[in-house]
């Protein structure tokens, strides 16, 4: 049974909280990664490989990539006044979770407080310092456990759909702009060209995606761009694939009620299911041997007109759409 309707205010805030917290467990995990497969590479590769780094995480672009990586690994962490830093990203999850503080468990808050002190202790910059990798990949830990906490302790009522429903439309625009990074040309945002991605930099993309080792469950540990395409798009039984995010987004999408306009619900029910049909009968010969950055472009044009729709069924709708006529 659905909830009578949830207030505008409180499902944009558990919306934008969980689209926050995936945001910065992606960031957190892509860089823990590279900064790991670096110690193999040459400072060249490295140096390339970080732009598709940067170019992930902060877009669009406003300038090319300029630095040492540990440095650009370490504002796009701690710096506060970096609008895509991990550390801006927990801020502004933790300040939409605490307009909800009572829609959401008391384990909820106290996790999402202890990483918001954590990583605005005093010394965290030591502590990044000494090991960037292990402040990382703690980072992601904590954050994959408050998505635990979450399922585990809060009622799957209505303000747990907005949840899962920012969850997945945050991660298939991310993972959908990883994947336009290796695939292709550079998006135009990106003011950098680099070479194509070679061996090692398909690895490095299968962990980037916790996607190394159920690759190799299916494909055995043959690295190819192909399949890796296949995987990370079309599985859908991978939790970090497109696939899976978007078969998500459209189950949560069903799970809400009207909101303020049905018309507008039912729009972005459309979009969603636009979407899964171009994954659920997509080829990957076809992408490879056509348009991959362009179909992966038009997955994040998508979410970004689902999220319009949403916004404007259940929060920019009026009162007197409410109203009888």
């Amino acid at each position: 049974m659905k909830d009578s309707g949830m207030l505008s205010r409180v499902a944009d805030e558990l919306y934008w909280m969980a689209r926050y917290l995936e945001r910065a467990e992606h960031s957190a995990r892509v860089m823990a990664v590279k900064l790991e497969a670096m110690l193999d590479q040459t400072p060249e590769d490295a140096g390339e490989a970080w732009v598709r780094v940067a170019a992930a995480l902060a877009w669009p672009m406003t300038g090319p990539v300029e630095g040492q990586p540990i440095e650009i690994a370490r504002l796009l962490t701690l710096d506060k006044a970096h609008p895509s830093s991990i550390i801006t990203s927990l801020r502004l999850a933790r300040d939409n979770a605490r307009q909800v503080r009572e829609l959401i468990s008391t384990e909820m808050w106290g996790q999402i407080n202890r990483l918001h002190l954590k990583t605005n202790a005093s010394d965290v910059q030591q502590q990044w310092g000494a090991e960037p990798v292990a402040h990382l990949r703690e980072t992601a830990d904590d954050l994959l456990l408050f998505a635990g906490i979450t399922d585990s302790t809060m009622r799957h009522g209505e303000g747990w759909h907005f949840i899962q429903l920012g969850r997945y439309i945050e991660r298939a625009q991310l993972i959908s702009r990883l994947l336009d990074l290796h695939f292709g040309d550079m998006p135009d945002d990106v003011p950098q060209k680099v070479r194509a991605p070679r061996y090692f930099e398909w690895i490095t993309l299968l962990k980037q995606c916790t996607a190394f080792e159920a690759y190799c469950k299916v494909y055995t540990a043959d690295v190819q761009p192909a399949k890796i395409a296949e995987f990370l798009i079309f599985d859908p039984e991978f939790p970090h694939s497109i696939r899976f995010a978007v078969d998500r987004v459209q189950e949560e999408l069903g799970h809400l009620g009207a909101g303020g306009s049905s018309a507008r619900r039912l729009q972005a029910e459309r979009l969603a299911g636009r979407m899964k049909a171009g994954l659920d009968y997509g080829q990957v010969d076809e992408l490879m041997a056509g348009d991959i950055d362009g179909f992966l472009r038009a997955i994040q044009a998508s979410c970004k007109q689902i999220h319009q729709a949403v916004f404007d069924a259940y929060v920019g709708y009026s009162v007197d759409e409410l109203m009888p006529g």
